[in-house]
């Protein structure tokens, strides 16, 4: 048995969408200050690093992140590699055979970003609103994402989001695949209890 971790780290360094909350972290309690213990103060958005959205993050009265069922949170996955340069679209879909897959879980290029870039970038594949309706439409219930939007940067419809969400796919980005190689995997993604809340942090790891 093989565990990988495709969570990225969360830490002042890491990857954030422009507008989107830094990580902050300061000691409230510190063993060098004569403290009992050390203790950290820590402040980040809820769609930070690896995170999990659920349909309240674009749908008004939506289900929220604590009300997500844990069942399609943890199963067997699939990785599909894209090759792609610049977009998953249906040509690219419809090239595989979806017809058992309830989970799936994109690789591309962007993996590399975590390692080559420093800050967030702008070029990243992200998939197209049709291959979402594609997904929809094929029965996938968990589609998971290698960088931190799904949708085109810049498109403020966010049309892929909303064709998943508001058929109750719950979405999974700021993957990093880098290391893991396609096929069938038991993926175990806990989103962080947050009540009320339309995403959390997760950690996400695939067993072989």
């Amino acid at each position: 048995m093989k565990i990988y971790d495709i969570s990225v780290p969360i830490g002042p360094e890491m990857h954030v969408l422009p507008g989107d909350p830094k990580f902050k972290s300061r000691l409230h309690r510190a063993l060098a200050n004569g403290d009992h213990y050390d203790l950290h103060k820590i402040s980040l958005g809820n769609h930070s690093g690896t995170h999990v959205d659920a349909p309240a993050h674009f749908i008004k009265d939506g289900t929220t992140i604590t009300e997500l069922p844990l069942e399609i949170l943890y199963g067997r996955a699939r990785v599909i590699e894209i090759h792609h340069s610049e977009k998953i679209d249906v040509p690219e879909l419809q090239q595989l055979v979806l017809v058992d897959d309830f989970r799936v879980i994109f690789k591309t290029r962007n993996s590399m970003l975590w390692g080559t870039q420093a800050h967030f970038t702008k070029n990243y594949i992200y998939l197209t609103a049709e291959a979402a309706k594609y997904l929809v439409e094929n029965g996938i219930k968990l589609v998971g994402f290698d960088y931190l939007s799904i949708d085109r940067y810049g498109d403020e419809t966010y049309p892929a989001h909303r064709a998943l969400l508001e058929n109750g796919v719950i979405l999974l980005e700021g993957l990093n695949l880098l290391e893991v190689d396609e096929g069938e995997y038991d993926l175990a993604c806990l989103p962080l209890r947050l009540a009320g809340m339309d995403a959390a942090p997760a950690r996400a790891v695939l067993v072989k």
